[in-house]
């Protein structure tokens, strides 16, 4: 017993030792790629307008809503008439599994009614309603999903104040690494040894 009590804890030494595990970095975008206002918008090497239109503002334009945080969308831009709120997609897709999305997301801050934004990939979805004056805040999400392409859409008609997005970046699920699973196996291992010497002895 007092050699199994050995082998756990030096199996939990092993692990305390262990390399830490990290999450990989999969899509980033804080739109601070352009300098002047972007009206109606088509979006950049990460994200594409899908549905509507959406504005580009920020630092260095006539609509700085948000000072000290660059450039950022206006997901409800500057079209109007009978068109959809705007929705940007990432153009890369992504597989199912475990992420963590982190974005900041504040309200239209010109007067406007409440908004809902709708973020989706695949089957996670989260709908978030602010008032014209709620601050830009960060969220974060972990979930698991069946994959697809990220979307941020704006909804309900469009009457040119959407909710503004900033600083979007997903991450892949924290995975042990490499050495990590070979600490753990073969601290495993000599565990699962030492129960089956137990055994035996006392067969």
């Amino acid at each position: 017993m007092k050699r199994l009590y050995l082998s756990a804890a030096a199996l939990a030494a092993t692990l305390a030792l262990a390399p830490a595990a990290h999450a990989a970095v999969v899509l980033s975008d804080n739109f601070d790629g352009e300098v002047a206002d972007d009206l109606n918008w088509d979006g950049d090497a990460v994200f594409f307008v899908s549905t509507g239109s959406v504005d580009l503002i920020g630092a260095g334009g006539g609509f700085d809503l948000y000072p000290g945080n660059g450039r950022y969308l206006d997901l409800d831009g500057s079209t109007g008439g009978n068109d959809p709120a705007g929705e940007i997609t990432s153009f890369a897709s992504f597989g199912a599994g475990n992420y963590t999305l982190d974005f900041q997301l504040g309200g239209n801050a010109r007067g406007g009614p409440a908004r809902t934004t709708r973020v989706t990939l695949g089957d996670f979805s989260v709908d978030i309603t602010l008032a014209a004056n709620d601050p830009l805040t960060n969220y974060s999400f972990s979930f698991n999903t069946t994959g697809g392409q990220l979307a941020f859409r704006q909804l309900g008609p469009t009457n040119f104040v959407g909710n503004i997005l900033d600083d979007v970046q997903l991450s892949t699920g924290v995975v042990p690494e490499p050495a990590t699973w070979a600490m753990m196996i073969l601290g495993f291992g000599a565990a699962g040894a030492m129960l089956r010497r137990r055994q035996v002895a006392y067969a």
